[in-house]
């Protein structure tokens, strides 16, 4: 038997291994596949499989690249995974170690978003019941944007032009790039820890996907819902949405129509308080109108039943008089009678009352005199 040499296992893998990774084309492959078998591990390490009709091969993710994802991959979903082939000693199997995975068919961003979009809205955050009032009558707005950029100063001009007296803060924060996100929630956070501000508007100008991303991250979008100040999303272009605006409790289209929707125009509260002092003089005149009328019917009302009581009483006063003039002794003195009345003003009404040298007075219609009683002389009975 011809002499040979016998290598263990672990020397093949390993020999396998190097030639593998010696391979440059091998060590950064763009591979197009189904995920299946998908393992997200509590490390944070993902493992799968990557087939096509016809073949399969096994993957890794290490943690240390599964964080910058900006989607969930799922078993199913087709992908374009980039990375190095390389062993897996211990089972002795090929694989690839991707560094890099994105949805194939559809962009990466635009399936992160909607993810993302999904996610959020399941939670609620996107709810109108949840979103706050924007202050009616601001004094004080809080911009969070790039202090150099045109967003920022049409912001600006808007505000001054609708309301000089209103307070602008600038927060200026990285609207782009990869720490962008996390500048504008440090923002968001500095304004509500000052607290002197009715509504921040936070934005930028337009941009591409890549440029707007940083206000798709949801580290972001849970800083505005978690914001105590109400928030204006002021994004890109009209046609631009982001998760920022469907958490915002408002969206602007841009930059300029935020600022118009923080801030009431002064002239137009100036017109609106003429029209209301308009409506009021108005009303005013109306209601004096009104309450005289009343009065006036009320006033004729009494004054109708006032000269019918006056001719009532006068009716009864002067049949109340006919009655005394009937009864009364003036009315028999012009008949010729009088009245005898003594020093104590008593009636006189019998000679039986006088004594001779008495005085008495005597009343007749016209008048009155005293006599002295010289005789007295009765009836015989």
């Amino acid at each position: 038997m011809n002499a040979r040499t016998v290598f263990t296992v672990t020397q093949v893998n390993r020999y396998v291994k190097k030639m593998l990774e010696a391979d440059a084309l091998l060590a950064g492959l763009f591979i197009e596949g189904e995920l299946s078998n998908f393992n997200a591990h509590s490390s944070g390490h993902l493992y799968f499989t990557l087939k096509d009709a016809g073949a399969a091969i096994s993957g890794a993710m290490f943690k240390s690249h599964a964080v910058n994802l900006n989607f969930t991959p799922k078993s199913g979903m087709k992908v374009i995974a980039f990375g190095r082939l390389g062993l897996y000693e211990k089972t002795g199997q090929y694989q690839i170690y991707v560094e890099y995975l994105e949805p194939a068919g559809i962009g990466g961003l635009q399936l992160a978003f909607a993810q993302l979009k999904e996610k959020l809205e399941a939670e609620g955050l996107f709810a109108q019941s949840r979103k706050r009032a924007i202050a009616r009558f601001a004094t004080s707005i809080a911009v969070i944007t790039s202090p150099t950029g045109a967003a920022v100063q049409d912001i600006i001009r808007i505000i001054r032009e609708r309301n000089r007296a209103v307070k602008i803060i600038i927060a200026p924060a990285i609207v782009q790039g990869e720490n962008a996100a996390a500048d504008l929630v440090r923002a968001i956070r500095e304004v509500n820890e000052f607290g002197g501000a009715d509504t921040i508007i936070l934005g930028r100008g337009g941009g591409s996907v890549e440029d707007l991303w940083a206000f798709n991250e949801e580290v972001l979008a849970r800083a505005i819902a978690a914001s105590k100040i109400p928030i204006i999303s002021a994004v890109g272009h009209e046609t631009d949405f982001t998760i920022s605006d469907f958490v915002a409790d408002m969206r602007a289209p841009t930059p300029t129509a935020a600022a118009q929707m923080a801030v009431y125009d002064q002239r137009q509260v100036f017109e609106y308080v003429r029209e209301l002092q308009s409506e009021l003089s108005q009303g005013l005149i109306e209601k004096v109108h009104e309450r005289f009328n009343t009065v006036k019917t009320y006033l004729t009302h009494l004054s109708r039943a006032t000269n019918e009581r006056l001719a009532s009483e006068w009716k009864n006063l002067a049949h109340t008089e006919e009655l005394l003039e009937k009864v009364s002794p003036y009315t028999i003195f012009k008949r010729g009678y009088a009245l005898a009345q003594n020093e104590k003003g008593m009636a006189v009404t019998s000679v039986k009352n006088l004594t001779p040298g008495q005085n008495i007075e005597i009343t007749w219609a016209d008048g009155k005199a005293t006599a002295e009683i010289k005789d007295i002389k009765g009836r015989e009975k």
